[in-house]
């Protein structure tokens, strides 16, 4: 329905004069604050002064690069189809359950593009055996572990004889047009590799926000992968993210293979081909669908991980001084080194007011002055950069993943001088679990924190009712360092609460945003879907659900299928837990929710310039199509969306549409059935894509009888 880079440039398009002008500001104001910063040390406090000073200059430089980084992206449009070479595909895996590693394997097996599958077992699973060979895909296994990931890829490229090969993780489900969307940009002879987005399904992560930005929901890595990475794309210099990649063959034998000296060989690869003047390609469009951190321990695990890998493969390559880097591929490196270390800022600006506080001397020069810009002059850069970047940077929420990155950040940088850390697994569930043990460290801050606040406040009520007048007044230091400690002791406790908060709203299996009309044992439109999973069934409010009872059997429309299901015991508030009827049944409903873009688009279409301009933008309603033979069928329908005349609907495209069908919907608690006429085929700029269901979707214009 919509291209997911075309809509990011058209959200980026947006204002651009008043971006423009926001970053102008940013820059200028950066530098006057940064001047500032190293003229208002106080000489009582020379070292926390200098230090002070250096984190201001930390953040205002980082602010810049995040300037340069969303001035522009580049838009590649479709990729070539004349160029048809060979190409593997291998999943490379360890311990991850086996029922994920599956749905990855369906949805290898299932790419449109002709391939072979290689499943890469490092852990020696008999069950894998079983389901490569279930599904037809090579199975491969090594002795030992050497390499961990690259390790184990580097021995299956002695197995493949392809062209090119493309990688996707055990967690990362490929779409049907996977290839289809990258391999054309090889046909330019100097790209040794094309990279798309790492996005999730699983948008019930505490990464996530139920905002849109761009072209889906907010979540904690949308500027990098919807603006960063395609800036960096206009100097052929997108870095590689380990999954939904495709890989010159020529160009990693170059290379020697993948390299195993350290913990992200995905991005010590893209930089060993720009160290030789190779190119690298960014395709801002899903080609899979991971599952994203759902705890705070597993967000520990896979960011410590990045930033110590990549800080000890810029290490090993002495990305600041080698030879064979553009200048603006430089640039784009040292960013990502300065982002991995912000850390230490972090701290400094977290421990500076706690020292201010006990011992009463401030980091900057006493002065009204200087009160006023230490506190406006932050927040003001914060409003410009947020201005300037469309609304991928929100303050809230940067300060609270900030605060949550600290640690983590701080303890990355032994990369640069240590040796290879031991690969951590990631558990790849999406039911979070409460860590308290990785929160201890922003409970002690928060308490430190509060107890410096106290500890002046306490001295200040003493010096009131007790004045000293051979001490000077302290209120404006207190003024300035109780709202900067008030401010930590927020950001510290949002980052605790929320890291609770949004870890128990997971559940077992993610509920996907799926439109489905229900139907009860006589075939009657009974309900329609909300939110839905293997287990679970959220009904929209309409449903008369005190009237089912445990035992009761549904029929789920889901396009181009019919899928049988149980109430079981253990429903609780608006979630019913089912079960399938039968195997074939849980197949086919586990194989199209994890299709997601056909469920995702819809739900998504009423913010995108791509489907609004089309008419095809608003709220989809989940319907069914009864057909004069009897047979019945999903749909969505659209009400007449603003400056058209005529409804929308959505169909997948199995089912004989001249046979004349009648549309029946669920509304208010009961059904009501419409005679249509179907009209004009309407063709989106992009197709819906098929999933692992291979369901074809079209739309028509029609007519609703009364």
């Amino acid at each position: 329905m919509f291209s997911q880079a075309a809509e990011v440039a058209h959200h980026l398009g947006k204002n651009r004069p008043l971006k423009r002008l926001a970053a102008l500001a940013y820059v200028l104001l950066s530098l006057a604050f940064m001047i500032w910063g190293f003229w208002a040390i106080n000489p009582a406090a020379p070292v926390v002064g200098l230090l002070f000073a250096l984190a201001n200059v930390y953040g205002c430089v980082t602010g810049l690069f995040l300037i340069w980084n969303s001035s522009s992206i580049r838009l590649r449009g479709d990729p070539p189809k004349d160029f048809r070479p060979t190409v593997d595909v291998m999943i490379p895996v360890y311990t991850e359950p086996t029922e994920m590693i599956e749905l990855t394997v369906i949805g290898a097996k299932n790419i449109q593009y002709p391939h072979e599958t290689f499943l890469l077992d490092d852990g020696k699973r008999p069950e894998l055996k079983e389901i490569a060979e279930k599904h037809g895909v090579r199975y491969v296994t090594r002795e030992g572990n050497r390499g961990s990931k690259a390790g184990n890829v580097n021995d299956a490229l002695h197995l493949s004889s392809a062209d090119f090969v493309a990688i996707f993780d055990a967690d990362h489900i490929p779409q049907c047009e996977a290839l289809d969307s990258m391999i054309g940009f090889f046909k330019e002879p100097d790209v040794a590799m094309v990279q798309a987005p790492q996005l999730f399904y699983n948008e019930d992560s505490f990464l996530y926000l139920d905002t849109n930005v761009g072209a889906g929901r907010w979540h904690e890595q949308a500027l990098f992968m919807d603006v960063i990475q395609a800036n960096r794309d206009h100097y052929d210099g997108c870095s590689c993210i380990g999954t939904g990649v495709v890989y010159r063959r020529s160009a990693v034998a170059e290379l020697g293979g993948f390299p195993e000296a350290t913990l992200t060989e995905d991005l010590h690869t893209s930089l060993l081909m720009h160290k030789r003047g190779m190119k690298t390609a960014y395709v801002n469009e899903p080609v899979a669908w991971g599952v994203a951190a759902s705890d705070v321990s597993e967000f520990y695990k896979t960011r410590r991980r990045w930033g110590y890998g990549n800080l000890q493969a810029f290490a090993l390559e002495n990305v600041l001084f080698c030879k064979g880097l553009g200048w603006k591929c430089r640039l784009g490196y040292l960013h990502m080194i300065l982002d991995i270390l912000q850390g230490w800022p972090q701290l400094i600006h977290l421990l500076t007011p706690i020292y201010s506080m006990m011992t009463n001397i401030s980091p900057v020069k006493p002065s009204f002055f200087n009160l006023v810009v230490s506190l406006t002059g932050i927040a003001g850069l914060m409003v410009l950069l947020i201005a300037a970047s469309s609304g991928y940077i929100r303050f809230v929420q940067g300060q609270i993943y900030s605060m949550g990155l600290m640690f983590i950040q701080i303890g990355a940088t032994r990369g640069f001088f240590g040796k290879k850390m031991p690969w951590q697994i990631s558990l790849k569930n999406v039911l979070g679990n409460v860590a308290m043990d990785k929160l201890f460290a922003h409970g002690v801050i928060l308490s430190g924190s509060a107890l410096a606040l106290v500890y002046a406040l306490t001295h200040m009520i003493q010096a009131f009712v007790w004045p000293d007048p051979t001490k000077p007044s302290a209120a404006w230091l207190l003024g300035m360092v109780s709202a900067w400690i008030i401010f930590n002791c927020w950001r510290s406790w949002t980052w605790i609460c929320s890291s609770i908060k949004l870890t128990k709203r997971t559940h077992r299996e993610y509920l996907f945003e799926a439109k489905l009309p229900v139907l009860d044992e006589n075939g009657v439109l009974v309900a329609t879907t909300a939110r839905l999973s293997t287990q679970q069934c959220e009904f929209e409010s309409s449903a008369v659900t005190s009237l089912w009872h445990v035992g009761q059997k549904l029929t789920l429309l889901i396009p181009g299928h019919q899928v049988q299901i149980i109430l079981t015991e253990g429903s609780e508030g608006p979630i019913f837990e089912i079960r399938c009827a039968d195997e074939v049944s849980h197949d086919l409903l586990r194989r199209s929710l994890y299709s997601v873009d056909w469920h995702r688009q819809p739900r998504l279409s009423k913010y995108m310039h791509g489907t609004c301009s089309l008419g095809l933008g608003g709220d989809w309603k989940a319907v069914c199509l009864r057909f004069e033979d009897g047979s019945i069928q999903w749909a969505l329908h659209l009400a007449a969306p603003d400056g058209y005349k005529k409804d929308r609907l959505m169909l997948s495209g199995t089912h004989d549409i001249s046979l004349t069908p009648r549309l029946e919907r669920f509304e208010e608690g009961r059904a009501f059935q419409h005679p249509i006429k179907i009209g004009e085929c309407l063709i989106p700029a992009r197709p819906v894509p098929q999933g692992l269901l291979r369901t074809p979707f079209v739309f028509h214009e029609i007519e609703l009888a009364s």
